[in-house]
């Protein structure tokens, strides 16, 4: 496999303040890797982090093989889908208008085919999960190399929330890096292949799905904050 991101020793956060400390992460094409925590562990930090949205205070970031210190927009014509937690769509424009922006067309409305009878409504009307199927499904037809994605789930009822994943991991079967980030564990046993836990912004551990699934219960209570 290759690996499409790493990061060693990585340390991030706001003015004097570090949020992220000695993070190291890889992900390799065609997986789904999980980010996982309490609110406040550090995993929006991390993930614009390795975006290029924010400059590490230390270590190290690899995108495609060699060390990057450049902006999001440059990481982004190399191949780079970040989607954050604000839908990441532009509200006053049309759903069509969107799609075009992100340089798709309407054949991507196979993946949310809800969204046709949007295409000539502005963004901003759309409910929460026809926002979140617009960016996902804008973000993905540029078919990027490389997709961070930060809690994709929020707000979202469970079966759109499926909806969802089920395009993430269909994108990494068709060989896209994946790194989402989550704060409810179960809701990517089905999609991811590994997730780090973090807690006040280090990796406490790396599980695969297998290891996740059998330790859900006291992952949950002891670190994740779940009763």
């Amino acid at each position: 496999m290759t690996r499409v991101l790493e990061c060693r020793g990585l340390c991030a956060g706001y003015g004097s303040v570090t949020v992220v400390r000695d993070l190291d992460l890889h992900v390799e094409a065609g997986e789904i890797v999980a980010l996982l925590g309490r609110n406040g562990a550090g995993k929006s930090t991390s993930l614009l982090t390795l975006a290029g949205a924010m400059r590490p205070v230390a270590g190290e970031v690899r995108f495609l093989g060699a060390a990057d210190r450049s902006s999001l927009a440059a990481r982004s014509r190399r191949g780079l889908g970040l989607m954050t937690d604000d839908r990441s769509v532009f509200f006053g424009l049309t759903v069509r208008e969107n799609l075009r922006l992100a340089r798709g067309n309407d054949t991507m409305l196979t993946l949310f085919p809800e969204l046709e009878r949007h295409l000539d409504k502005p963004a901003g009307l759309l409910s929460g999960g026809e926002q979140q199927m617009l960016g996902l499904a804008a973000v993905l037809s540029r078919e990027p190399k490389l997709l961070l994605v930060d809690e994709l789930s929020f707000g979202l009822a469970p079966r759109i929330v499926q909806r969802l994943m089920t395009a993430l991991r269909e994108a990494a079967d068709r060989g896209t890096a994946v790194v989402l980030v989550e704060q409810f564990a179960r809701l990517v046993l089905d999609v991811a292949d590994r997730a780090y836990l973090l807690v006040n912004g280090r990796v406490e551990s790396e599980r695969t799905t297998a290891e996740l699934r059998a330790d859900i219960g006291e992952l949950e209570r002891v670190y994740l904050g779940v009763d």
